[in-house]
């Protein structure tokens, strides 16, 4: 009878040991488990990444700012300063979750826990970040970059090649045309300020302000802004050709 009782004995024993495994294990989970501390809550993996309850199961976060992801139980810290496009984050209780991205090139701002790009910083003091504050300089960029519009502020910039001044429209929060400036200028800032040099331009280009005259890039004719916004031809200049002096248009 007691070698029975042995054997029971040992069997206890080892389902005992089996059930602080898995604890044990489950002290270091792995992306797609589910977890059940709450979402936002992280768990540092390596000094560059951290593992986040989201919507009940662990997910890879990278802390890619400098400070990485450090401490351990509930003086952990992840340094998300700088992230990419479609990785997962942690949202703000107090407000939006904002980075710069790794090149500095972008903002980002983290919508139902990925991040997403939001504005391009393409200007030259690019993205940066004091504090909590995210400073995004968008006076350049080019068509088809992410932007804000700011509310009664136009949002002007200049392309990268400095050969389109572009502005954000509202309704696709993209960069889009405003003019050409195929003048010798091109576009340029002026501190805040975006600068066109409208001094030639292209029968069909879209145009900005109705009525604008300027020259053909030959200099062979007037053209106008139409109200459909494009240039079109207004006369030719058969003799002296088109000429633009101090804002006034001469076609001889």
């Amino acid at each position: 009878m007691a070698r029975v009782w042995r054997h029971l004995a040992v069997s206890v024993v080892c389902g005992f040991l089996v059930v602080v495994l898995s604890q044990c294990k489950g002290l270091k989970p792995t992306a797609g488990q589910a977890c059940f501390i709450g979402n936002n809550k992280y768990q540092c993996t390596d000094p560059a990444t951290a593992l986040l309850c989201q919507n009940g199961k662990w997910v890879n976060m990278p802390c890619r700012g400098p400070k990485g992801c450090s401490g351990v139980g509930n003086m952990q810290s992840c340094d998300d300063d700088l992230a990419q496009a479609g990785e997962a984050c942690m949202m703000s209780v107090g407000g939006d979750n904002i980075a710069c991205g790794t090149d500095k090139l972008s903002e980002l701002v983290c919508t139902a826990g990925v991040w997403k790009t939001t504005r391009s910083c393409k200007g030259p003091k690019h993205c940066s970040i004091t504090g909590t504050i995210v400073h995004c300089d968008d006076t350049m960029a080019d068509v088809g970059d992410a932007c804000v519009a700011e509310p009664g502020d136009d949002n002007y910039a200049c392309s990268v090649d400095k050969k389109i001044m572009t502005e954000c429209d509202a309704t696709s929060s993209k960069f889009i045309v405003s003019d050409n400036c195929r003048g010798q200028k091109g576009c340029w800032l002026e501190g805040n300020k975006v600068n066109c040099d409208l001094s030639a331009a292209r029968i069909g280009d879209k145009c900005h302000l109705v009525d604008n005259h300027s020259c053909s890039e030959d200099a062979t004719q007037e053209v106008k802004c139409s109200p459909q916004f494009t240039w079109i031809k207004q006369r030719d200049c058969k003799h002296g050709g088109c000429k633009v002096k101090n804002n006034s248009v001469y076609c001889d």
